[in-house]
């Protein structure tokens, strides 16, 4: 009787052990939890200078934008960032909630919300517009790896780990120049690649800073990256692939205004150069062109890696119905002087095609083109002496002069391997606004 009674006992506490909260090392789970989200707030309010994320929203879509993060302990993230008007530090809210673990949730609108804002504008590509980036604002908090601590994004379509790192005094003051630098490359730089195979060198263009790397010598060969920049360093997610290389970041070369960047793996060296001085790194030319340029606005020419999504928009506009759709530059007419003159269709049909043309003078010399104003073409369409057009001749009077103004410091000319029914491709480029970059075809190019 004994026994059952102690039996019985025994069971009685063991049931007693099960009602009371699962302790472990003095605490519940709910103190746990506890613990761990004022462990996290403690940790990301003591660094000194906040912390530093590049963050990449849909990798192989967006290429990595920087914020730098100063916490308090009362709820409240100081916040800037490498894009826009991202400079200015703003102030908002911030928890650390519960989710899969400690969630960093930022509550009130900063500049992290702008990559999961629908966008209203996108030039190109365009499918992007009604849809954003895909950013988010709640992160789980995986734990430390080192200096970093590690986070993770809950969207299952781009889910990923992020990693926050410590940022310094440095980060602070050198993130808006960061920005302008990383948008610039899109405008002022190309790559050389230099392998056993010797030197190819590659256009670069970008849209929200996923770049994309066409050879100039084959345009059917081409790499993708985004890019995320740090002060002296550019970061490649995914990595870069090219002469049968990775490449997951470049090094700034000292004493180079504007920076240039430089990396190098087995024997295949990258360099991304600023185009300030395109002459030191081409082959020289040397053509006296003798006819005429013709810069196309069809598909074809418009999809080219050669057109720039700038010129694009400011010079191939469409008008209604009608749209401008070519710029030529003859050198022979039956004008006393070179034309310079522009296309219109007013009704969107190219065979429907009337011209407006400034005469001009034009010189070539190291390699680029200069184009200098003369007067209006007296012979003209009718179309453009109808006081009804009076809009559409002040758009073309207004291309035709900034066309003439970009030339000031001359137009880089530099001959592809592609060529047209006219004759050979030009890859042509402004100086002055080297944003403005586009294909031209030339016509009796001759060498000297």
């Amino acid at each position: 009787m004994r026994k059952i009674l102690y039996l019985l006992a025994i069971i009685a506490v063991a049931g007693c052990q099960k009602n009371e909260p699962d302790l472990l090392m003095g605490k519940n789970a709910s103190e746990r939890i506890q613990q761990n989200k004022e462990n996290l707030k403690k940790t990301l309010s003591e660094a000194p200078y906040g912390w530093k994320l590049s963050y990449f929203p849909k990798k192989n879509t967006f290429g990595g934008y920087t914020f730098l993060m100063k916490f308090t302990l009362g709820g409240r993230v100081t916040m800037v960032a490498d894009f826009g008007s991202g400079t200015t530090p703003q102030e908002s809210g911030y928890q650390i909630q519960e989710g899969q673990g400690p969630l960093l949730v930022f509550t009130t609108r900063n500049y992290i919300h702008t990559l999961l804002e629908p966008l209203t504008y996108s030039l190109d590509p365009r499918e992007h517009i009604g849809k954003g980036l895909e950013g988010e604002f709640q992160f789980v908090y995986i734990g430390q790896e080192g200096d970093k601590l590690k986070f993770k994004t809950q969207r299952k379509a781009t889910e990923q780990f992020l990693y926050f790192e410590k940022a310094t005094a440095e980060d602070w003051t050198t993130i808006g120049t960061q920005g302008e630098q990383l948008d610039g490359i899109d405008h002022t730089y190309y790559l050389k690649v230099t392998s056993a195979q010797g030197v190819e060198n590659y256009f670069v263009r970008s849209a929200f800073r996923m770049f994309l790397f066409t050879s100039m010598q084959d345009s059917h060969k081409a790499s993708r990256a985004g890019i995320a920049v740090n002060s002296n360093e550019l970061t490649f997610t995914p990595s870069l692939e090219i002469a049968g290389e990775k490449f997951t970041h470049m090094t700034a070369v000292p004493g180079t205004p504007p920076l240039n960047y430089r990396a190098q793996s087995n024997g295949v060296t990258i360099e991304l150069r600023h185009f300030n001085n395109p002459m030191d790194e081409f082959e020289s030319q040397g053509d006296v062109v003798t006819d005429f340029i013709v810069l196309l606005g069809d598909q074809a020419h418009l999809n080219l890696p050669y057109m720039s999504a700038d010129f694009k928009r400011d010079f191939y506009t469409e008008v209604g119905e009608g749209k401008f759709f070519s710029y030529e530059l003859l050198f022979q007419s039956d004008a006393d002087t070179p034309l310079l003159r522009v296309g219109y269709t007013p009704t969107g049909n190219q065979n429907d095609r009337v011209y407006y043309a400034y005469k001009c003078n034009y010189e070539i010399r190291d390699k680029k083109i200069y184009i200098t104003f003369i007067g209006e073409h007296e012979d003209m369409d009718e179309f453009w002496i109808d006081p009804n057009n009076e809009e559409i001749l002040q758009m073309a009077q207004e291309r035709l002069t900034h066309f003439i103004q970009m030339s000031s410091q001359g137009i880089y000319l530099w001959k592809s391997s592609l060529s047209a029914t006219l004759g050979p491709v030009y890859y042509m480029r402004s100086i002055s606004e080297p944003k403005y970059y586009f294909p031209g075809t030339v016509n009796q190019a001759v060498e000297e």
